[in-house]
């Protein structure tokens, strides 16, 4: 504080000539030392605060953080949980059309063993009828 500059600007506002040892300098001196030392004091709370406003967001972001990692990691498990389960039924649902194919498939063959076994039977037969035929033929050309 500049007393110097405070006694001249007294005098050239208000006509009043303050001396160096005036009480209200003296009270003004008491003032200054007292409000610096409530500055000092409320700044000293303000750093204090900020810490704690500072560890206290940090401490929130670490949670936000833990909480979006056990989302995300709840989420790729349901997800997979849910790709297995799909995964199983189509599995299920194949296997299914595979036996139903096989059954099918084994159905013709049976079919087809059975068209031909009926087959040669009928080419066996065909084939006696042509015999006994060209035995009669045979026969009745030598009786003549």
């Amino acid at each position: 504080m500049d007393v110097q500059r405070l006694i001249g600007e007294v005098a050239k506002r208000h006509n009043v000539l303050v001396g160096h040892n005036d009480p209200i300098l003296i009270t003004l001196t008491l003032n200054e030392l007292i409000l610096g030392e409530y500055i000092e004091t409320v700044n000293l709370l303000l750093v204090d605060a900020q810490d704690q406003v500072s560890a206290g967001t940090a401490q929130q972001t670490e949670a936000a953080k833990q909480i979006a990692s056990e989302l995300i990691t709840g989420a790729a498990a349901y997800i997979a949980e849910q790709m297995h389960t799909a995964g199983d039924q189509t599995t299920a649902q194949m296997l299914q059309l595979l036996k139903a194919e096989t059954n099918l498939a084994r159905q013709q063959a049976t079919q087809a063993e059975k068209s031909r076994k009926g087959a040669f039977v009928a080419a066996m037969v065909a084939a006696t009828c042509a015999a006994l035929a060209l035995g009669l033929l045979i026969g009745k050309m030598f009786l003549r």
